[in-house]
């Protein structure tokens, strides 16, 4: 349909078509309406300077529960298992009563409705706009959101369902076992709760919200990001001289260069993420050298922060300057959940995501390999520091196992189990603590969280590989204009990554960075002061 059209005019169609296109905010505050658009549908939206998906999806399930039960109409609630909607049943004997029930909700005009069908969410409109229901028709109420960018918000996804199940005047044959008496309310699509309901049932309370189903997991997950500021003096003289008393020969000339540590507040918008998207996280461990980030509130809850000397066993050790030393040493961190994630600050949630997303519900994690392979050969110096770290974690794993990973992982959140880290520490000691004591990145190096520990994970069992959608942003290549046009009007991210391999125009870098993070991340989290 777009063939022949100028790249800028496609990426505006799927801008329009996904509602990435952004609106004007000017002079707007929190709690104001700005009109948006995205396909057929033209919403009121409200700007918000905080944005909690999974609360929000939670909420829209109330507010149409409690409507119903002011109104006294009777209704079920299934509580999703997975990413999708909560479900809300009624039954067909009260179908004429929905449409008054949602229209009394117009008071607040950002509260929309549109009809869910097999391949998606029909054009919304407002939830005072006449609906006519019937049986078997299902329906999202969702509440418009926009960003102080601009941007819409993937609210119409945190909707909850409003199914009207047919109850049955007679008895039914059941596909597949005894026949359903008269009064059954019959599913008008697949759900893994039940398919058939009593009217008894729709008592308001939730269907089997306990236990939890075996496919959810339920076992605490923790984040840990590592992270340091390299504009601090005391930390550049630390640099400055770890540096002066270092081989710059035995190693690649990027692992001794401080512009690998330049801060560009990633850390502050990837927490931002973190509580946008996945505000399931349990702590988040942030591992410093004892620095701590202006911004940061320590007194929260759900912040702790860890001091290398606090997880390295040798303090000789330190300080170090090594991301890959740091890594070996991250299953020490005390507290820390048996599962948690690993993300560099420059690692980026871009849209809701459940724990399902990294784990399974028996415990496995899941790891996400990517195109580029492993190549043979010995490290060298001329690799760059994480190719050569990969190349001995793939040996390791060829030596150890008969077989060899193929394929690097990708830069993304890194899914981690404790018992594995602790198992490759005991039965490779030396490597672990070789990698440990090298202040500056090595050729002899591994890539402990990683890469080795997901590959040794598959390689016994506790890891299956899984895919997720991401973007690998170089903010210092110069084609990387191009592909932050197509990363800004995409709206089927999962993660992406904004690295830095090498730049020699910093301001620029800066810039990049800056336009990218504003744009998909301007809240504020409940992290900072």
């Amino acid at each position: 349909m777009l063939e022949g059209v100028s790249g800028r005019a496609r990426l505006l169609a799927r801008s329009v078509r996904d509602g990435t296109r952004p609106v004007s905010v000017v002079d707007a505050s929190v709690g104001d309406s700005r009109r948006v658009r995205r396909g057929r549908s033209v919403m009121t939206a409200e700007v918000v300077d905080r944005f909690d998906a999974w609360a929000l999806r939670d909420r829209s399930q109330e507010v149409v529960s409690s409507a119903l039960t002011d109104a006294a109409v009777a209704h079920q609630t299934l509580h999703s298992i997975d990413a999708e909607p909560h479900r809300i049943v009624v039954s067909s004997v009260d179908v004429d009563r929905v449409g008054p029930v949602l229209a009394a909700l117009g008071g607040d005009p950002h509260l929309h409705v549109a009809r869910v069908r097999a391949s998606g969410c029909g054009p919304a409109s407002s939830i005072t706009s006449p609906l006519t229901l019937g049986p078997g028709d299902v329906v999202r109420v969702f509440a418009a959101q926009v960003s102080l960018a601009g941007r819409l918000l993937p609210t119409i996804d945190l909707g909850v369902d409003l199914e009207i199940w047919e109850q049955t005047a007679t008895p039914r044959p059941s596909p597949d076992g005894p026949i359903l008496p008269a009064g059954t309310l019959v599913a008008p699509r697949t759900n893994p709760h039940t398919r058939f309901l009593t009217p008894e049932a729709l008592t308001g309370a939730p269907v089997r919200r306990a236990p939890a189903a075996l496919e959810q997991v339920t076992f605490p997950i923790d984040v840990v990001y590592t992270w340091v500021d390299a504009d601090d003096p005391a930390w550049q003289a630390d640099f400055d001289a770890a540096r002066r008393g270092s081989d710059a020969s035995s190693t690649h000339r990027s692992a001794v260069s401080s512009a690998r540590f330049t801060s560009r507040e990633e850390l502050r918008h990837s927490l931002r993420s973190v509580a946008a998207f996945a505000s399931w996280v349990r702590t988040i461990h942030i591992v410093t050298n004892g620095q701590v980030p202006s911004w940061l509130d320590t007194d929260h809850p759900q912040i702790r922060l860890v001091r290398h000397d606090e997880i390295f066993p040798d303090a000789s050790h330190l300080p170090t300057f090594n991301s890959h030393a740091i890594e070996a040493n991250l299953h020490r961190i005390p507290g820390l959940a048996e599962h948690y994630l690993y993300l560099n600050d420059d690692v980026f949630l871009a849209r809701p995501l459940r724990p399902e997303h990294f784990f399974t519900a028996g415990g496995l994690l899941r790891y996400f390999p990517s195109m580029i392979p492993v190549e043979d050969g010995e490290p060298d110096t001329a690799d760059l520091p994480v190719v050569a770290a990969f190349k001995n974690g793939a040996r390791i794993i060829e030596d150890r196992f008969g077989r060899r990973p193929m394929t690097r992982p990708r830069h993304t959140p890194h899914p981690q189990r404790r018992d594995v880290l602790a198992e490759i520490d005991e039965a490779c000691p030396e490597v672990v603590r070789r990698t440990s004591a090298a202040r500056f990145r090595r050729p002899s190096d591994v890539s402990l969280a990683a890469q080795l520990q997901a590959f040794w994970a598959a390689a016994t069992g506790r890891a299956v590989a899984a895919d997720t959608r991401y973007e690998f942003i170089d903010i210092g290549d110069p084609d990387s204009e191009r592909r932050i046009d197509r990363m800004l009007v995409r709206s089927d991210l999962d993660c992406y990554c904004l690295n830095e391999t090498h730049t020699d125009h910093p301001d620029l870098a800066h810039r990049r960075v800056d336009r990218i993070v504003t744009t998909l991340l301007p809240f504020t989290s409940p992290y900072e002061r």
